[in-house]
């Protein structure tokens, strides 16, 4: 069965109803959705190379984890769930540390896939065994990447068409990472 997701109004307010993740994309209805970025003992940030058989933005770097929150889930259990899965990185919802809200509206595919969302942000740090032991998940990550906040900004000036574009998030990292 298709992961079901609550639906929101445009103004994030909850819409009352789920629908499943393809119906949810290909009719650009608003939901939330979670992002973590990790960030290791000496500061350095956690991205991940998104699967190359992803629907979408595939083979480009992204937040260290990320995903939907699952109808009737909790904005923090789908992040420590995301982590288990995408990382396999066991925390507790104590571990993350709230950031902020973001809205974001993307077209991509050529118009096929919608993405309207409001997400919550999270920080999380890793011990030393836990970024030398990530375990990327098969189908959603292919490898990950450690960069000191200089490099990332060098990178993505550079090549902005490696990285799956997050403004709010790369503001945050900006000011405060």
């Amino acid at each position: 069965m298709e992961e079901q997701i609550d639906i929101l109004n445009a103004d994030g307010t909850p819409a009352g109803y789920s629908r499943g993740r393809t119906e949810v994309h290909a009719k650009g209805l608003w939901h939330r959705t979670v992002h973590i970025w990790a960030f290791d003992s000496k500061g350095r940030i956690l991205f991940q190379l998104r699967s190359r058989v992803k629907e979408n933005n595939p083979g480009l770097f992204d937040t260290s984890c990320a995903g939907h929150i699952s109808a009737g889930d909790s904005s923090v259990n789908a992040a420590v769930r995301e982590l288990r899965e995408e990382l396999g990185v066991h925390k507790s919802s104590r571990d993350l540390e709230y950031l902020f809200e973001a809205k974001h509206e993307s077209v991509l595919n050529g118009g096929s896939y919608l993405d309207n969302e409001y997400y919550d942000v999270y920080k999380i740090s890793l011990n030393d065994d836990e970024a030398n032991s990530l375990v990327p998940q098969p189908g959603e990550v292919d490898s990950f990447t450690w960069m000191t906040r200089e490099e990332f900004f060098a990178k993505h000036k550079l090549h902005p068409e490696k990285f799956v574009e997050h403004p709010k998030d790369y503001l945050w990292l900006m000011e405060n990472a």
